[in-house]
Formats: structure tokens, C-alpha cells, sequence
């Protein structure tokens, strides 16, 4: 049965160490990762930060080969945002390496103040699980366990690639009729009974409503 962990690790065991030194007030929240021979794809959105400076960072990297903007948000009142793919050489043992091995899945990952990482993956098991933390041991990486549970819905999550975060904005929109026509709540009230800024809410319901298309819709035809 599958596992849910969440934990934080210090940016310098993880990605993009040397970019986030760099722009401490960038917020990253990475959608996904691939991993291969030696590089590691993040893709991720960055937000609240100078992108020139950020942009700038990630190509001085040196453990950067590629980057490529995917995407780009503004509507002039929250948070301009892009949508980035990385390609990031991983030629030392490193915590992406550890959940490949362990063939477990980066749900959600998120760096605020560019110190530390909050990571939620899912394992397929408990060894894989174990596997991986003997991988943490055995490198010496400083993970700090927050939660280890088993997900209710692990096939939901994973066939949708919706966060635990974005599942639970979705769900208070659609109960409290916000994709209602025409709505019975708004984007304020909303993040305000959830206990979240309304930038946040509103990332979190653009992305989980992209993720469930994409998975659904999309990825059926």
C-alpha cells in the first residue's frame, strides 16, 4: 500500500541550491520531476521574486544545462508568475536520485525563503519507503520528517497529478459554489475560511483545475 511523505531538507541538498541563494524571495513550487542518466527535469513555477535576477541566477548555475520558460501569469493583481523546465546535471548523490531509486513520486515541492525545501512524495510501499531512507543515511542528507501517513486517495492524486494543497482548494470552491454561475462566494471569502492568501488560493485552484484537464479531458484524446 502507498505512503505519503512530507519532509524539509535543506536547499543545498536539493535543486536549484546555487538560484535560490541567489533570489532568497523567489517562490518555487515544483509540478513534477523526471529524472535520467545523470540530469534531473524540474518543472516548476516561480513567483514574488525579480525574474531578471532569478533568470540570471539559473543561468550562471553551473549545474544548470538548459533552461526554458513555459509559460508566463499576469493579470495585474496577483503575483506575476512563469512555468520553467530546468534540465539540472546530477553528478552527485542527491534526494531526487534517492526517489527514483525508491520509484516513488514528487507530488508537491515548495521553497519560500531559499534555506529549505518542503517535499511531499508518494512511495509505492513501505520498503520503497525505507529504501529511501537508508539512502538519507547512508549520504549523510538532513531530512526533516514532518508527516508520514497513508493517503486516502492515492490513485486519485496520482492518475491527477493534483496536490494534496490543490485537491483541498478545489474541493472548498466547488462546496461553497464558487464555479457556480453565477458564484455564491468569492476568491476572498474563500481564502479566508480556507486560512490562505488569495494569491495562493488562486494558484492553487489555476493549477489543480490545469492538472485534472490535462489528466482527464486532455489526456484522453
Amino acid at each position: 500500500m502507498s505512503v505519503m511523505a512530507e519532509f524539509t531538507v535543506p536547499a543545498a541538498e536539493f535543486v536549484l541550491a546555487e538560484t535560490l541563494t541567489a533570489t532568497p524571495d523567489m517562490r518555487i513550487e515544483i509540478k513534477r520531476v523526471v529524472g535520467g542518466s545523470g540530469l534531473v527535469t524540474p518543472y516548476f513555477w516561480a513567483a514574488g521574486g525579480d525574474f531578471e535576477t532569478f533568470e540570471r541566477a539559473l543561468r550562471d548555475d553551473e549545474t544548470i544545462r538548459d533552461v526554458l520558460t513555459l509559460e508566463e501569469y499576469a493579470d495585474g493583481e496577483t503575483d506575476d508568475e512563469r512555468f520553467y523546465r530546468v534540465t539540472w546535471e546530477a553528478g552527485l548523490p542527491n534526494l531526487i536520485t534517492a526517489v527514483a531509486d525508491a520509484k516513488a513520486t514528487v507530488l508537491e515541492a515548495t521553497s519560500s525563503d531559499g534555506q529549505r525545501w518542503r517535499v511531499t512524495v508518494l512511495f509505492p510501499s513501505e520498503d520503497r519507503l525505507s529504501e529511501f531512507h537508508d539512502y538519507c543515511l547512508d549520504h549523510e542528507f538532513t531530512v526533516q520528517p514532518e508527516r508520514i501517513y497513508r493517503p486516502e486517495n492515492p490513485q486519485e492524486r496520482g492518475q491527477y497529478d493534483v496536490t494534496e494543497d490543490q485537491q483541498e482548494a478545489l474541493e472548498a470552491a466547488f462546496r461553497a459554489g464558487y464555479f457556480e454561475v453565477p458564484r455564491e462566494t468569492t476568491l476572498v471569502e474563500l481564502a479566508a475560511d480556507i486560512g490562505i492568501s488569495q494569491n495562493a488560493l488562486s494558484a492553487r485552484l489555476r493549477r489543480g483545475t490545469a492538472n485534472v484537464l490535462e489528466n482527464t479531458i486532455i489526456h484522453e484524446q
